[in-house]
């Protein structure tokens, strides 16, 4: 039988295109988190938006290129592997049979909506809140915060690519692909 581990943080998100805000979020956690791993799961289809202008497999590969330099940051392909859209507590409860507390990364503008996601009651016993924020927005009671000084989104992003705030290591395949359609 295999022994638990202590404790990860999971940040999901469509990651289109990922970008120094979510980079910065993962270090921050690292740094300020009592966890071992951080797994970071890109969404096949998020529940909340239409589709996403990259492939599910071109955002994992990006993923595992920008977070290479570090041995605990793990990019899963649960979401992917799926299809389909993407719950968070079907991933929450996948990774509670290996590790015995689980920090949820979620940015502030989830806040809002948070009630809304699915089986939010069942996830909400099963996680350590940690909001990312970027304008030094109200965080709720028994939510942690982790502020983030990137003022960036990928909404943005996808409206006029800027490469400063892309990860220097995928940042060629990445202002391609938004600027030419293709990698």
């Amino acid at each position: 039988m295999k022994m638990k581990m202590k404790s990860i943080a999971i940040f999901g998100g469509s990651f289109d295109p990922p970008h120094l805000g979510h980079l910065e979020i993962m270090k921050k956690a690292l740094e300020t988190l009592d966890i071992d791993k951080l797994i970071v799961v890109p969404a096949y289809i998020s529940p909340f938006k239409p589709g996403h202008r990259a492939p599910p497999e071109l955002r994992l590969k990006w993923l595992k290129k920008m977070t290479a330099f570090d041995p605990r940051i793990e990019v899963s392909d649960i979401e992917i592997r799926k299809g389909g859209r993407s719950y968070t507590i079907d991933t929450v409860n996948h990774f509670a049979r290996f590790f015995d507390t689980i920090y949820l990364i979620i940015g502030a503008d989830n806040l809002e909506s948070l009630h809304k996601w699915h089986r939010f009651d069942e996830l909400d016993r099963k996680v350590k809140w940690v909001v990312a924020t970027r304008d030094g927005e109200e965080v709720p009671e028994g939510f942690i915060r982790l502020d983030v000084k990137v003022p960036i989104s990928s909404t943005e992003l996808r409206g006029a690519i800027d490469p400063k705030w892309i990860p220097e290591s995928i940042r060629e395949e990445v202002v391609k692909f938004y600027t030419q359609g293709s990698t």
